[in-house]
C-alpha cells in the first residue's frame, strides 16, 4: 500500500548495541542515587566519627617523648607563680597617689614592731576573813553565850585561868603583813593582857586590854603581824591570873 505522499512504509531496522547505550545514563543515575543514600544513611548512623576524627596532618608523637603541654596549665614540680605586686609596693605610685604620700608608705620588707608589752596586771585586793572564837580551839576557856551583843552563836570565856588559851587556824593567800581585829569584851574594872603567837612563835607579848565597862559592851583591838603564804595558826593567850577578856571573834585582812 503506498501512502499520499508516495512514500512506502517500510519496517524500522532494531540495533541492539544502540538501544543499551541509550539505557546507561538511567543505570548510571540510579546507582549514583543508591550510592548517595547508602552514604547519608552510614553518615546518620555514626555522627561523632566524625567530630572525634582527628586530622590527618597531625604529627604522631614518638615513643618516649613528653606529650604535649597545654599553656594554660604550669608543668608539675613548677613554682607557683609570684602574686601581682599592689600599686605603691615597690616604689610605684597607686592612680591619684601623691608623692609624699608614696615616701611616707612603709615599705613591705620592713620587720614589723614589736607589740608593746602588757601592762601589769593590778595587785589583789586584800580580803577579809572572820573566824569566830566559839569554833576555835581552846584550852583552859570555854563558850559561852550569857551576855548579848556577840557575833555567831556565841563567845569564850577565858574563865579567870592564866594560861587559857584560844587558837585559830586561819588562811592567807600570800606572804606578808596582815591585819588583825579582835572582838572583845571586858567588864572586870581593870585591863586584862595576853599574848598574840603566829605558828607557835610569840609576836606580841603583854597585849592589853582595855576595860569596856560591861561584859555586852563589844570593842575591837587591831594588830599588824606576819603570815606565811597557806595556812597558819593564830593563838590568844592570857598571861594573868584573872584570864583574859571574852573574845567574839577574829578577823583577818591580808
Amino acid at each position: 500500500m503506498q501512502d499520499d505522499f508516495g512514500y512506502e512504509g517500510r519496517r524500522r531496522r532494531r540495533f541492539p548495541v544502540l538501544e543499551r547505550l541509550r539505557t546507561l545514563p538511567l543505570i548510571g543515575a540510579a546507582v549514583f542515587t543508591v550510592a548517595l543514600l547508602l552514604l547519608v544513611y552510614q553518615m546518620l548512623q555514626t555522627p561523632m566519627m566524625w567530630s572525634n576524627a582527628e586530622p590527618a596532618d597531625s604529627p604522631v608523637p614518638a615513643v618516649g617523648a613528653p606529650s604535649p603541654r597545654n599553656p594554660d596549665v604550669p608543668p608539675p614540680n613548677s613554682p607557683p607563680p609570684a602574686a601581682p605586686a599592689s600599686p605603691g609596693a615597690t616604689g610605684t605610685p597607686a592612680p591619684g597617689a601623691s608623692p609624699s604620700a608614696i615616701s611616707m608608705a612603709p615599705s613591705s620588707s620592713a620587720s614589723p614592731s614589736p607589740a608593746p608589752p602588757a601592762p601589769p596586771a593590778p595587785p589583789a585586793a586584800p580580803r577579809t576573813t572572820r573566824y569566830e572564837a566559839e569554833s576555835a580551839s581552846m584550852s583552859g576557856a570555854r563558850s559561852a553565850s550569857d551576855h548579848p551583843g556577840f557575833s555567831g552563836v556565841g563567845f569564850v570565856d577565858y574563865d579567870n585561868t592564866w594560861g587559857s588559851w584560844v587558837q585559830w587556824d586561819v588562811t592567807a593567800p600570800k606572804s606578808g603583813p596582815a591585819t588583825v581585829v579582835l572582838r572583845f569584851a571586858n567588864g572586870s574594872g581593870r585591863s586584862r593582857t595576853m599574848s598574840i603567837s603566829v605558828n607557835g612563835v610569840p609576836v606580841l607579848v603583854d597585849l592589853l586590854f582595855d576595860d569596856t565597862r560591861g561584859w555586852e559592851n563589844w570593842q575591837s583591838r587591831t594588830v599588824s603581824i606576819q603570815l606565811n603564804a597557806g595556812t597558819n595558826t593564830i593563838r590568844a593567850t592570857a598571861v594573868n591570873p584573872n584570864g583574859g577578856p571574852n573574845v567574839d571573834f577574829l578577823e583577818l585582812t591580808a
